[in-house]
């Protein structure tokens, strides 16, 4: 049994007619009557979207704030175990050279200088070509000439 439909009279401007017999063909509408019914129901839907956009909107930015407030933690958690290892490496070191504060001012200023000319990028590569990639010698942090 077909679809039971209602006739209506709609009156239309000059512009909006010229419209619609352009677009007909480009949405495969074979007559006035299914071009007006699809451009309804594309409207209602739109109406409908921009409402539901409006409660989205702040529950989408709830998520993404709460996932970027987990992701922070989990971020501040494992920089806090790296500083913690890496603490432990330095304080090993110190405890094998003991390096005074002139040398500590000199090599504190020859890391920058290096980090700067990369970029901040100093890789494992870098150091392993270059074992002294910051130039200055072991003897140096040994006190030994």
């Amino acid at each position: 049994m077909p679809e039971e439909k209602y006739r209506f009279t709609v009156r239309l401007s000059p512009e909006a007619d010229r419209m619609m017999k352009e677009a007909m063909p480009k949405g495969n509408c074979q007559s006035q009557n299914e071009f007006t019914e699809n451009a309804i129901r594309f409207y209602a839907g739109y109406l409908t979207t921009r409402d539901a956009m409006e409660y989205l909107a702040p529950v989408l930015s709830q998520v993404i704030h709460g996932t970027l407030d987990s992701f922070g933690a989990h971020i501040n958690r494992n920089l806090f175990r790296l500083s913690v290892e890496e603490a432990k490496t330095w304080n090993i070191i110190a405890g094998m050279f003991q390096v005074g504060p002139e040398q500590l001012k000199y090599i504190h200023g020859k890391a920058i200088s290096e980090v700067k000319r990369l970029g901040g990028k100093l890789t494992y590569e870098q150091v392993y070509e270059n074992p002294y990639p910051l130039e200055y010698s072991l003897s140096l942090l040994t006190g030994e000439e």
